[in-house]
């Protein structure tokens, strides 16, 4: 495996953990918000900038995101 892949397969996995703990706070403030947080795509950013969750929680689907770029950009 390169460098590349690595880094996109790294930040698959951090995006995925940030989303599925985003979308167990929704679980327990709202059973329809969790719902809709893994059936729409991009629900679980719309729901962690309206909603009351930490910011920890953002800063490491960013960091997710930033690794996907990095990544795709070491890929090219």
């Amino acid at each position: 495996m390169t460098l590349a892949g690595a880094v996109l397969l790294l930040g698959l996995g951090v995006i995925a953990l940030a989303q599925l703990a985003i979308a167990l706070h929704a679980f327990t403030s709202n059973p329809l918000k969790g719902i809709l947080c893994f059936v729409l795509p991009m629900y679980v950013w719309v729901y962690a900038r309206k909603g009351n969750v930490s910011p920890w929680y953002m800063r490491a689907w960013y960091a997710g995101v930033l690794l996907l770029v990095v990544g795709a950009v070491l890929a090219s």
